[in-house]
């Protein structure tokens, strides 16, 4: 018969107190990793912009984010200069940390294109920017690259020469104008790290109408998975959801929005970052 004797007894005890303390210790380390992760958190909303500041640029306005975790991988952008005025929704690699450290890498190089560089037009803004993603990401890497970067749809507003244009790196634009409407077709190429040696970055320009509705939105909102079926939400889908809100005020439609994707979800995880921005001319 086997008996435990008081050495092994103390082993066994030893072992035990040690295991307490390590988990003890990783339980204090995810609390601080936690709370360091929500201090990031609060950093980055604290330079995305207030709704209302899109609300005082246009005749209406709405800001709908939801990200994913504490940090995420889309933003949203406005800036005033001079009669224009410059805005975007930018879809980062991934989401997270990955994706906010890009985030506010883009944030920030933006203002600086436009009042350092003084460049103007979103085509060549983009194109800037995606060089000087790619460049801050890489300089330093001793051998490879990185393959950090964002879809973008950016935007230039005249309201007093009733003059719009966008550049769409990744990410198309929507009109909805006298009941119907426009897709402004995605560009081929998104900012940051490809395998492709030349970009394409153009400007497309359109008159602007009282009464005009543009939305600019990241992926999240469409490929959230729900329904009956668990399929995406899809972009056809969406369309038809902004169109049938056309006659609400902002505050509405962003309710609707907002009520839709979570019905949709149901009781699926939220997959994606969701960011989807609405202005009124």
């Amino acid at each position: 018969m086997n008996t435990l004797t008081a050495d092994s007894g103390l082993v066994l005890l030893r072992d035990e107190q040690s295991l307490v303390e390590r988990l003890a210790y990783l339980e204090a380390k995810s609390i601080e990793m936690e709370e360091s992760i929500r201090y990031a958190g609060s950093l980055q909303r604290s330079i995305l912009p207030n709704e209302q500041i899109f609300k005082n640029a246009f005749t209406d306005a709405f800001v709908l984010f939801q990200p994913k975790d504490i940090v995420s991988g889309d933003f949203y952008w406005i800036f005033q200069h001079h009669d224009d005025i410059y805005f975007a929704v930018g879809d980062c690699t991934g989401h997270g940390v990955p994706g906010a450290l890009v985030n506010i890498a883009g944030n920030t190089l933006l203002r600086q294109l436009i009042r350092i560089e003084g460049l103007t037009e979103p085509g060549d803004i983009m194109r800037l920017l995606d060089s000087e993603l790619v460049s801050l990401f890489n300089e330093n890497l001793s051998e490879g690259n990185t393959r950090d970067g964002m879809d973008i749809v950016f935007c230039k507003f005249n309201l007093r020469k009733m003059q719009g244009s966008f550049c769409g790196a990744g990410r198309p634009l929507l009109l909805v104008r006298n009941g119907n409407l426009v897709e402004f077709k995605k560009g081929p190429d998104s900012i940051g790290y490809t395998s492709e040696q030349r970009k394409t970055f153009e400007t497309v320009y359109f008159d602007l109408r009282e009464n005009d509705k543009f939305y600019l939105f990241s992926d999240g909102y469409t490929d959230q998975f729900g329904g009956e079926n668990v399929k995406k939400f899809n972009r056809e889908r969406f369309r038809n959801l902004l169109l049938s809100m056309n006659e609400m005020n902002f505050s509405k439609q962003k309710k609707e929005l907002l009520f839709s994707y979570n019905n949709w979800k149901g009781k699926q995880e939220q997959i994606d970052d969701v960011c989807v921005i609405g202005v009124s001319i």
